[in-house]
């Protein structure tokens, strides 16, 4: 394999070559691969300030480099800092799949464990004869059969029309997906894998902090910094003790950068915006979000509320988390969510804010 093709994907099994035979106590003190250490490291810190992003071009020391960046990562153990690396070289992995071949494409994809198959010239007749309702009318062209495990599995997280099992046709349990969509796909199995990978070795840690000492202050520092910069201190008047579990769960998720789905950041928001919460304070709870960007969420929060739109989005049902698999009541000991009558988070939280009041009162 040249090295070009694995510069853009160095997470590649063949990538393990380049440094396969390195000792690891040479490769992260020996000045040989000092480039590599700039290179890798500045790659992770830069996900936090892109101004130190490194210029290095060299092919090998890039691969080298990015084999590093997971060893500080491991040595890091810290969810945020991981899963925004993740995002970001996410990104680059879409950008470089877009424009690469076919075959780079299933490369790729067997490197991360999705099950696909070519499409039997049946099915492509099918979809022309009958296309599937969201691309009527434009440019759409079957690539691939992903298997529904691994399409649920990677594709629950991503918005839109295409991504929900339910509008796919299913033959013998593969689903018929675009070039475009496989892509997405992929790019989220790129996120998934990297994660527990490099969490399935947090026992290395302790062996590996002593040579990024300054480093790891280093990055501690801006991401503290960054988050600081937008976090919200508190929601002002509303009782974060009444939230539904549901909601709780959100924000646990987002504290430990997980990177939610658009159903999640949906209800996060519509919910904030009805009781109360200004939408800048709101903005401010994805500040730990692997994807968050200020723009980007300011322009959400406000369509979703009202600001652009003029369209105030209304906070969703019991039964709508519970269809986007957002309900946690069957995994939590509450009774007041378990209550046959209970049909909307903002019923929960009315009652169990009054209930909070009450034992304050008495308690007073």
């Amino acid at each position: 394999m040249n090295m070009r093709t694995l510069v853009k994907y160095p997470f590649l099994p063949q990538a393990l070559d380049v440094v396969r035979n390195i000792e690891l106590d040479e490769l992260l003190t020996s000045s040989i691969y000092e480039n590599a250490r700039d290179y890798g490291i500045a790659k992770v810190i830069s996900c936090f300030d892109e101004n130190l992003r490194s210029s290095i071009t060299d092919e090998e020391t890039k691969i080298i480099g990015f084999y590093i960046s997971k060893l500080f990562l491991i040595a890091l153990s810290d969810p945020i800092i991981t899963r925004r690396f993740a995002n970001v070289v996410r990104d680059e992995l879409e950008g470089h799949l877009i424009e690469d071949s076919s075959e780079n494409i299933y490369l790729v994809a067997s490197s991360l464990g999705v099950k696909y198959k070519d499409i039997p010239e049946k099915i492509r007749r099918l979809h022309e004869e009958n296309p599937k309702p969201w691309v009527a009318g434009t440019k759409y062209e079957l690539f691939i059969l992903v298997h529904f495990l691994d399409f649920i599995k990677y594709a629950s997280g991503i918005s839109g029309e295409a991504f929900k099992l339910i509008n796919q046709p299913l033959k013998e349990g593969w689903v018929p997906v675009s070039k475009e969509e496989f892509i997405k796909i992929l790019r989220e199995a790129f996120v998934k894998n990297f994660v527990r990978d490099i969490e399935s070795n947090a026992n290395k840690k302790d062996a590996l902090k002593k040579y990024f000492k300054d480093e790891i202050e280093k990055i501690r520092e801006l991401k503290d910094a960054y988050i600081s910069k937008y976090s919200s201190q508190d929601f002002g008047d509303v009782v974060e003790d009444a939230f539904p579990p549901c909601l709780k769960s959100i924000l646990v998720k987002l504290k430990n950068g997980v990177n939610l789905p658009h159903q999640a950041r949906f209800f996060l928001v519509t919910f904030l915006h009805k009781i109360g919460v200004r939408n800048d304070d709101i903005m401010k709870v994805f500040a730990t979000a692997p994807d968050f960007n200020e723009s980007m969420t300011r322009y959400q929060v406000e369509h979703i509320t009202g600001g652009i739109s003029k369209k105030e989005y209304e906070v969703p049902k019991c039964s709508t988390l519970q269809a986007y698999g957002l309900c946690v009541k069957n995994a939590v000991n509450d009774n007041l969510c378990k209550k046959d009558w209970m049909s909307h988070p903002l019923l929960y939280y009315k009652i169990k804010k009054e209930w909070i009041s009450r034992q304050r009162e008495s308690s007073e």
